[in-house]
């Protein structure tokens, strides 16, 4: 009987030495946040219209699977993400499947990532310009066609790809555009090195960023232009976020 109970508590000693050198952390989990294509979830997604906070989703069509976003001279919506909480060791990723048109005018459509305190998703104005609302910004991919000469971006008939330090430290990428062609985009933010990686389909860019202070992050994606022919399609969009810290 005593050769049971000592050979017993030798496997219950072994398995929790096991959990506790190898197992992850209780947080390794991850949240998945999958955009609705048959109608938007608006207690995650806002639609903004551009220069402020007003609700706009009448200005964007969900038809046949596909969201768009279409900007002209009259109106231009953006689509918001709510705040998602992040924690270190968090690896956030947006992935779409998008098309992006542009007009012959000006386009400046694309996606950014804002680290934020706030908690809703219609963000509370603060002073300054409405986009400050937003947060502090970590990364702007942007496809921009704009071939006047009045330009303080780098690049004009191009994807830039800038981290918030791009205009003093160099820190960003210029990036073959692709249009009016279904593409596979994804943007991550890792905080265990906070690094941002962008894929276009098969091709990856990577650039370093800095280490977050703020407890939220949001996405914004929009179609920024003059004149009318700019637009943003996606058939397949979502956030995740996956805790990767390891205890050893």
């Amino acid at each position: 009987m005593k050769k049971i109970i000592v050979i017993i508590s030798f496997v219950v000693i072994t398995f929790l030495i096991y959990s506790m050198v190898f197992r992850k952390d209780d947080s390794n989990d991850a949240h998945v946040y999958t955009f609705d294509f048959n109608e938007i979830d608006r207690e995650t997604w806002f639609v903004g219209q551009w220069g402020g906070f007003q609700r706009a989703f009448d200005l964007v069509s969900l038809s046949g699977d596909i969201l768009t976003l279409t900007s002209n001279d009259d109106a231009t919506p953006y689509l918001l993400s709510k705040p998602i909480e992040i924690r270190d060791g968090d690896v956030i990723t947006l992935k779409r499947h998008a098309k992006i048109t542009h007009n012959d005018q000006l386009f400046a459509g694309g996606m950014a990532i804002y680290q934020t305190d706030d908690m809703d998703v219609i963000p509370e104005a603060t002073d300054g310009s409405w986009m400050t609302s937003l947060g502090d910004g970590i990364v702007l991919v942007e496809y921009s066609y704009d071939l006047s000469d009045n330009q303080e971006r780098p690049g004009k008939d191009i994807i830039r790809f800038l981290a918030a330090d791009w205009e003093y430290n160099n820190n960003y990428q210029l990036i073959n555009p692709i249009y009016d062609t279904w593409v596979d985009e994804t943007l991550i933010y890792d905080t265990r090195s906070n690094q941002i990686t962008y894929k276009l389909n098969d091709t990856t860019y990577r650039l370093n960023s800095y280490k977050l202070d703020r407890s939220n992050l949001r996405f914004l994606i929009h179609a920024y232009g003059e004149g009318r022919g700019n637009a943003v399609s996606m058939d397949q969009l979502s956030i995740t976020v996956e805790n990767k810290n390891i205890r050893r």
